[in-house]
C-alpha cells in the first residue's frame, strides 16, 4: 500500500508529481472531464489560541514556497508544462494560484485535492479537481450559483473548521460539505472531528500535532466523498453493468464447463507439494494445447500475519479482509480460504509453469470462493474490450506477458540511462520470450523476496 504523508511538508512537491507523474493524457473538453470537482477554502476558521506559533512557522513556509521566486513559479512557466493537457494544467496553475493566499486553515482545501487526485487518476486520468479561493456559507442557493459560474457538477465546500483543545488534547472539527449540481442537493453535509494520534498510511503525520487532527478529520470524509462520486460516476456505472454481465457469464459458461484434469497432472508432478492438484477446481487450456490456467482453492489452518510472512510457501501473497488493517487483532486472524493459479506455457518442448496471484481472503463458503476467484479473469483481460464475448488475445496478454524491449518505449530517453539500464541489460537476450520462461532459466538459486499485499 502506497504511504504518503499529507502536511505542509510535502506540498513543495505536489506541482512537481502533477507535471512529473499525470502525463500522457488526451484533452477533453469541460462537458467529458470525469469528475468535476471544485473545492472551496473553508468559510469560517476558529483557532485555538495556543497556536499562534504553529501558524506562524506555517505561513513562512507557505511563503518560501509560494513567492515570486519559487521554484513552482518556474515549473509553471517552462515549456514542459506546457506540454501537459489541458485538464493537468488547470489543476497544477488551481493548486499554485490557490496556495499564494493559503493559510493554516486553508491547506484543508489543498490536502483534500491532493488525496482526492491520488485516489481518482487511475481510474479517472480526465478528471478535473480544482481549488478555488472562494468562500461559501454553504446555502444551497450559493453553492448551485458557484457551480454554475465555474461550469463545475461537485463542490466540496468546508462552511466551517474549528481547532480546540480538550482535556489538554489537540483536535479538530470539519463540517463538510458536498454538492451536487445536476441534483441541485447535498450528497454530503456532516461534522468530522479529528484526535492528534497519528493515523499512519496515507495520513500519517506527526503525533500530537494539529496536522494530525486533520487528517484524522479528512480521512473519514474524504472516503465519503469518494464513495459519493465514485456512485453518481456514469463510468463507473457502466463499469458495475459489465462486470456482473461478466460474471454470469463466466458462472454459466466457465465454472462447471468440463476439463481434462489429466492434462495438467502430465505436466506437475505428483511430489510438488506446493501444488495440490486435488484443488483443481477449473482448467483453461489455449486451442493450440500450448498454454494453460488452473485454478485452485482449499481451506487452510488458521494462523498469523507472522506465520505467512515466515514460511516458504509463496513468495507473493495477497490478503483481502473484511477487517481494516488498524483493527485490533487484524493481523493475528488471517482469513482460512486459500486460492491460487497455476499457469503453463510450452517453449522448446518443454513446459514452463508457475503458481502466482496466491489469495487468502473469507467468501462464506467454497462455492462463492471458487466463484469470486475464478471473477478475477474479468482483470486479467479474459474478456474483449467492453463486451462479455472472450478476448481472442487472451493467451498472450497479462497472465501471459512477454519480455519487452525497453530500448523501444517512449519513455527511454527519460528512464533508460538509469532506472532501467541494469534491467534492460539483463534481459536483452531474453527479448520476446515469455516471462514464465525467462523467470525459471534465470539463476534459479537466487533468494526470493517475499510481498504481502493487505486490502
Amino acid at each position: 500500500m502506497r504511504s504518503i504523508r499529507y502536511n505542509y511538508s510535502s506540498m513543495k512537491h505536489i506541482l512537481s508529481l502533477l507535471i512529473l507523474v499525470l502525463t500522457f493524457v488526451h484533452s477533453f473538453s469541460q462537458s467529458n472531464f470525469e469528475p468535476q470537482l471544485l473545492i472551496l477554502a473553508p468559510s469560517n476558521v476558529k483557532y485555538e489560541k495556543s497556536m499562534d506559533s504553529v501558524i506562524a512557522v506555517f505561513n513562512k513556509k507557505i511563503e518560501m514556497q509560494y513567492g515570486k521566486s519559487s521554484e513552482m513559479g518556474k515549473q509553471l512557466n517552462s515549456a514542459e508544462f506546457q506540454k501537459q493537457s489541458v485538464n493537468m494544467k488547470r489543476i497544477a496553475e488551481s493548486s499554485y494560484n490557490f496556495g499564494k493566499s493559503m493559510d493554516y486553515g486553508s491547506q484543508i482545501s489543498f490536502l483534500s485535492q491532493n488525496y482526492l487526485l491520488y485516489r481518482f487518476y487511475e481510474k479517472f486520468p480526465n478528471l478535473l479537481i480544482l481549488l478555488d479561493s472562494n468562500k461559501s456559507d454553504g446555502s444551497l442557493h450559493d453553492l448551485h450559483d458557484m457551480a454554475i459560474r465555474a461550469q463545475m457538477q461537485y463542490i466540496l465546500n468546508f462552511p466551517s473548521v474549528e481547532f480546540y483543545k480538550q482535556d489538554g488534547e489537540s483536535y479538530s472539527k470539519i463540517r463538510v460539505q458536498l454538492y451536487d449540481q445536476f441534483s441541485n442537493g447535498l450528497l454530503i453535509d456532516s461534522m468530522y472531528i479529528g484526535n492528534s494520534l497519528n493515523p499512519s498510511f496515507e495520513f500519517a503525520c506527526e503525533n500530537g500535532t494539529f496536522n494530525c487532527t486533520i487528517n484524522n478529520a479528512l480521512s473519514p470524509s474524504l472516503d465519503g466523498i469518494i464513495r459519493e462520486i465514485s456512485l453518481n460516476s456514469p463510468t463507473l456505472q457502466n463499469e458495475r453493468k459489465l462486470a456482473k454481465e461478466r460474471a454470469a457469464v463466466l458462472m454459466n459458461d466457465y465454472y462447471k464447463k468440463p476439463f481434462d484434469k489429466a492434462f495438467i497432472s502430465s505436466i506437475i508432478a505428483s511430489k510438488d507439494t506446493n501444488i495440490n492438484l486435488k484443488n483443481l477446481y477449473q482448467l483453461m487450456v489455449s486451442d493450440d494445447k500450448a498454454k494453460f490456467v488452473g485454478f485452485f482453492l482449499e481451506k487452510v489452518q488458521p494462523q498469523d500475519f507472522r506465520g505467512i510472512s515466515k514460511n516458504q510457501r509463496d513468495a507473493n501473497v495477497n490478503i483481502i479482509s473484511g477487517k481494516s488493517i488498524k483493527d485490533s487483532g487484524f493481523l493475528n486472524a488471517i482469513p482460512q480460504t486459500y486460492a491460487y493459479i497455476v499457469k503453463g506455457v510450452i517453449y522448446k518442448n518443454k513446459w514452463y509453469f508457475e503458481k502466482s496471484n496466491v489469495t487468502y481472503f473469507e467468501p462464506e463458503d467454497n462455492e462463492e470462493g471458487r466463484l469470486q476467484f475464478l471473477n478475477n479473469l474479468q482483470e486479467w483481460n479474459f474478456f474483449a474490450v467492453g463486451s462479455t464475448k472472450p478476448n481472442p488475445d487472451f493467451w498472450e496478454t497479462s497472465l501471459f506477458a512477454k519480455i519487452q524491449d525497453k530500448r523501444k518505449d517512449p519513455d527511454w530517453d527519460k528512464y533508460g540511462n538509469n532506472i532501467w539500464k541494469s534491467e534492460e541489460e539483463e534481459n536483452r537476450k531474453y527479448i520476446g520470450m515469455y516471462e514464465i520462461v525467462v523467470d525459471q532459466l534465470k539463476e534459479k538459486d537466487q533468494p526470493q523476496i517475499k510481498h504481502v499485499t493487505i486490502h
